[in-house]
């Protein structure tokens, strides 16, 4: 489970990474973005060693990984919303936004 979770948080972050990157995002917040997806990839990592090493429970492990993965997608949703894109790939952000977030209420 956890793995599968490490595995996420390593793909989400290489997209957040390159869908940030040249797009007319202002740098700073790229940046900001780039420096809280390695944060969060530290901390998933932490976790799991905390889940292997029994000081962690493994749902509420994958609970917060998750909660902070949202996070990191919203922030780099709304940076990108922000940049200069076409208004059909704004609407197109906007309802993966609110599917995300959707789906982090329901679990």
């Amino acid at each position: 489970m956890i793995r599968k979770v490490l595995t996420a948080t390593a793909v989400a972050v290489s997209l957040t990474i390159a869908a940030c990157g040249g797009t007319g995002v202002d740098e700073k917040k790229v940046e900001d973005i780039r420096d809280h997806a390695a944060e969060v990839q530290k901390d998933a990592q932490q976790t799991a060693k905390d889940v292997q090493n029994g000081t962690k429970d493994a749902e509420q492990a994958a609970k917060e990984i998750n909660e902070d993965m949202n996070d990191l997608a919203n922030e780099t949703i709304d940076a990108a919303k922000d940049a200069n894109i076409p208004d059909e790939a704004r609407e197109q952000l906007e309802a993966a936004q609110d599917e995300m977030n959707a789906a982090a209420d329901g679990s």
